[in-house]
């Protein structure tokens, strides 16, 4: 398991995908995987091998959910630190078929260099939103409830075990 590596002040932080899930817990895990993802990705292009800095990360996420929120706030404090926000009509990777909700995020730091990491398309199948829409709508069965963890699961697992071109689109903004 790969694991990504920032700095707090004076320290090294090794954080794994382990610990950002239970930090989470089991509501979106999908979301987890992909956030844990686009963080190294984003931090391979903006830092090479070098650890960034906490304090010097900022994110505009596409997507308002709490899978999203708890990968980044773990791992870079951003949403603490008031350097997270969203943008729900941000115009990349706009894939959910019944409302504005894009899987883009744009990780900056303070010396002006910005990264756009977006989920592939194709990633998540139709029947995931549809499950979405569902849940806002309160229709769930129960045998979609367990479906949809399911299937939560096994897209976690694959965006783990995904090469990182397989997974997302990486652009550097600036």
């Amino acid at each position: 398991m790969s694991t990504i590596y920032i700095k707090d002040g004076k320290e090294l932080l090794e954080i794994g995908f382990p610990e950002v899930r239970k930090y989470h817990g089991n509501i979106a895990l999908m979301a987890v995987a992909v956030g844990f993802r686009s963080l190294q990705a984003a931090f391979k292009e903006l830092y090479g091998e070098d650890a960034p800095q906490r304090k010097e990360i900022s994110i505009l996420s596409g997507h308002g959910g709490p899978g999203f929120r708890d990968a980044f706030e773990f791992v870079t404090r951003a949403v603490t630190r008031g350097a997270y926000t969203v943008d729900v009509n941000y115009p990349q990777a706009q894939y959910d078929p019944h409302r504005a909700q894009g899987y883009a995020y744009v990780i900056s730091s303070t010396d002006g260099k910005s990264v756009e990491v977006s989920l592939r398309d194709g990633f998540l199948p139709l029947a995931f939103y549809d499950y979405l829409k569902k849940g806002r709508e309160g229709t769930m069965t129960e045998q979609d409830t367990e479906t949809f963890t399911e299937m939560k699961l096994s897209l976690c697992n694959r965006a783990l075990e995904l090469s990182q071109d397989e997974l997302l689109t990486v652009k550097r903004i600036s």
